[in-house]
């Protein structure tokens, strides 16, 4: 008998960003996905709702921009859960959304959004990440620096 999957990727997708699963759930799914054949876990982890990626060199993004402090990954869980994947022979393909869904990191990061004018007048609205400002792209280089190091895939999901 020859025995193959039919397709390289197959995968299942979870947004803890709008729906935060704690880890031990996580990793019943990663139980439940390897029992299943399934090899490709798409992490949407970052959204508009929250932000629960704890990143070592911006803390304040998911101190301010996650559902609580109860509702964060910090770099041991996600190193877990990577771990856990891994030995069951599951990628994990994490997936920060930007730069538009970006409002839970505006929280965190003071001056990152673009403000939003009616009639010449700020709202206090904001929109997706602000591209013309000379902080943005370091900010951006220096997080997903740190986000490439922590998701070992050759991929990172920007939505």
């Amino acid at each position: 008998i020859e025995d193959k999957p039919r397709f390289a990727h197959r995968g299942l997708l979870l947004d803890t960003s709008r729906h935060y699963l704690s880890k031990t759930n996580i990793l019943r799914n990663l139980d439940a996905m390897a029992q299943n054949k399934l090899n490709v876990f798409h992490w949407h982890i970052v959204d508009d709702q929250s932000f629960p990626y704890q990143s070592k060199a911006f803390p304040d993004l998911s101190a301010k921009g996650a559902y609580s402090p109860n509702h964060v990954y910090t770099q041991a869980d996600i190193a877990e859960v990577i771990q856990f994947a891994r030995l069951r022979g599951i990628r994990v393909v994490a997936e920060f959304d930007s730069p538009g869904h970006t409002q839970s990191w505006g929280k965190g990061q003071a001056g990152l959004l673009t403000q939003c004018y009616s009639g010449g007048q700020a709202t206090g609205n904001y929109g997706p990440v602000d591209p013309t400002l000379n902080t943005t792209f370091p900010f951006l280089q220096q997080f997903f620096s740190e986000v490439a190091h922590v998701f070992p895939d050759h991929y990172v999901h920007l939505g």
